[in-house]
């Protein structure tokens, strides 16, 4: 009996040993969260002409999915409209915001003309949330500044609002979106940015 569990213990302790040696898991950082998309969209650029516009869209699907809370950003979006909405309507613009935002990444960063993205300070702001300062760098021309608005969800640092030269595009789509539901409805609204949407896939190349 004793001799049994030296044995079953010889054999747990190489186990117990590895498991003590294995780091633990990186907690993501706002400015790693940052970082990681940044990363991908230079490479999608650097890849040019030899990756097809679908292919950057589906590189770019699960990124702008850990990247972005977009249930948040489409509550927010249409905030004065939100409660009027079922959940299913809740759910079809969530989808329809999020096909959007990756077909708009997957346009406008296509190429690469010698950019490069440089992370720089993180501050802290009201609200427990943090924004992550970003420039994108041309070869030749003025940079262009990101600010990150970021919040912490159970599933890490997710970003709630980009501002671009110092444009909010929460504060753009908000106004854009609430306009025209409030004209044409939620069905006029989808229907918009769908055919929105797909005249982005169309010109991506």
């Amino acid at each position: 009996m004793i001799l049994s569990c030296r044995m079953r213990l010889a054999r747990f302790l190489p186990l117990l040993a590895l498991l003590t040696l294995t780091p633990a898991r990186a907690e993501s950082t706002p400015a790693s969260v940052v970082n990681a998309f940044q990363n991908l969209l230079l490479d999608n650029m650097h890849q040019g002409a030899a990756q097809s516009c679908d292919t950057r869209q589906q590189r770019l699907l699960p990124s702008v999915e850990n990247t972005f809370d977009l249930p948040y950003l489409a509550q927010h979006i249409l905030r004065p409209h939100w409660a009027e909405l079922n959940d299913a309507q809740k759910s079809q613009f969530t989808e329809t915001l999020q096909d959007m935002v990756v077909a708009t990444y997957a346009s406008q960063f296509a190429r690469s003309g010698g950019e490069t993205f440089t992370t720089l300070d993180t501050d802290d702001m009201a609200g427990n949330l943090r924004v992550v300062h970003a420039r994108l760098e041309p070869k030749s021309g003025d940079p262009v500044r990101f600010d990150y608005v970021m919040h912490e969800t159970p599933k890490g640092w997710r970003v709630i609002n980009v501002i671009a030269a110092g444009v909010s595009d929460l504060a753009l789509r908000s106004a854009q979106y609430n306009r025209v539901i409030k004209d044409k409805g939620f069905d006029g609204l989808i229907g918009q940015i769908r055919e929105k949407t797909a005249q982005t896939k169309t010109s991506c190349s």
